[in-house]
């Protein structure tokens, strides 16, 4: 299912397997507000693990990076689904936290980026439901339970994450970080990779995610990517990357990791939805009202709850290559 479009950045990207494109978003406009809707669902989050007496205060007196890692340790949990913008892979019920506000709506359909996108894919496009925002904790507030959507990423390839429906689908990852993302912090780490390149055989982990085993990686060939605020990293299926972890004492490295695809292709979890962000042919598809995503997720969640949830993973994890 090859896209027929033809453009600098997307031969770089094909070659290369990632491109870095900077000041594609306005910081204040549009990255600020995302931050400040996480701000309102951490103030949530604290007063109801103050009430469960789960937290000894609500620390509503801390700046936003600081609560988060003070409630993290103080919790022994991450709270991670309460920031996500998708749903998990297990355990799905009618009450389970996905984040849907305006904000992060508006970052999903920005003009910029998907002009940006649109270099890539066409002018038909689609928001793949493969997405998440990641809050990386500093090492240290991780404590023994290691999170890989707060903490370091391993060693993977997006394709991994969808079933083999989508193996010929070209899935553009769009990765976003809301605010300066260096090594101390925790940024992107690649190694070059073609678009011809096979699949790699990941080794699912509760606690690393779809991964490749090391035996399989040369770290040495990675390119670390600090980047700053309003800038986006695209990344082919292929492409073999990881992050650096956060080894400051008290920062978060915040991001969005964002799919778009050309619409008509399967997205690889079509349990969840997708939706038309651009179109040539079709305008009339293209969602322009965050209720209407929202109402999308919600939908999907109260199916899922009430239903066996189907398989999300391709991988055994009793295959030799991951002993």
């Amino acid at each position: 299912m090859t896209t027929t479009v033809t453009s600098p950045l997307r031969d770089e990207l094909f070659r290369n397997g990632y491109v870095v494109v900077s000041n594609v978003i306005d910081p204040a406009e549009v990255l600020q507000p995302v931050l400040n809707e996480y701000a309102g669902v951490l103030d949530r989050l604290a007063r109801d693990l103050a009430v469960e007496a789960r937290i000894s205060s609500n620390y509503e007196d801390l700046p936003f990076e600081a609560r988060l890692i003070q409630i993290a340790k103080e919790s022994g949990s991450t709270h991670t689904q309460h920031f996500d913008i998708t749903l998990p892979q297990i355990n799905i019920r009618a009450d389970t936290p996905i984040h849907l506000g305006d904000a992060v709506f508006n970052l999903l359909v920005n003009p910029n980026v998907l002009d940006v996108v649109e270099q890539i894919l066409g002018p038909e496009v689609s928001l793949n439901p493969v997405q998440h925002v990641r809050m990386k904790l500093p090492e240290h507030a991780l404590g023994d339970n290691p999170d890989p959507m707060m903490g370091k990423s391993p060693w993977h390839q997006d394709g991994a994450v969808v079933l083999e429906d989508a193996d010929e689908t070209e899935i553009l990852t769009v990765w976003i970080p809301l605010g300066e993302a260096n090594e101390e912090n925790g940024c992107m780490r690649v190694i070059p990779t073609d678009r011809s390149a096979e699949l790699v055989n990941h080794c699912p982990s509760p606690i690393k995610g779809a991964h490749i085993p090391d035996a399989r990686i040369d770290p040495s060939a990675g390119i670390t990517l600090p980047m700053t605020a309003g800038s986006i990293l695209m990344l082919h299926t292929r492409t073999v990357h990881d992050s650096l972890p956060n080894r400051t004492a008290d920062r978060l490295r915040v991001s969005l990791d964002l799919r778009y695809q050309p619409t008509g292709q399967p997205s690889g979890r079509e349990q969840f939805p997708s939706f038309v962000v651009r179109s040539e042919t079709h305008p009339e598809w293209v969602i322009t009202d965050p209720a209407e995503w929202r109402n999308g997720w919600l939908a999907a969640r109260r199916r899922l709850a009430e239903d066996a949830v189907p398989p999300f993973n391709r991988w055994d994890p009793n295959s030799p290559l991951c002993a």
